[in-house]
């Protein structure tokens, strides 16, 4: 006699890995004039995520008030 056995191919993959799933943030650069840009960053940490919104402000060339950043749940 002989039993069928399936095992789970995704036990051990990258989709059960904690880097899978989607760390976004939320950041919000504010100009002397007024304006607010808003992005969505994805990063592991919140530290990555404020670098990556600080890149963004720069590559705004206006001149920045302060950069917001928060954590999507």
């Amino acid at each position: 006699m002989t039993h069928n056995v399936q095992t789970s191919i995704f036990s051990h993959n990258r989709l059960y890995a904690n880097h899978y799933y989607l760390n976004l943030y939320q950041a919000f650069i504010n100009t002397e004039d007024g304006e607010t840009f808003e992005y969505e960053v994805e990063a592991d940490t919140f530290h990555e995520a404020t670098q990556k919104a600080e890149e963004y402000a720069y590559s705004l060339g206006v001149d920045i008030t302060y950069v917001e950043v928060y954590h999507m749940v």
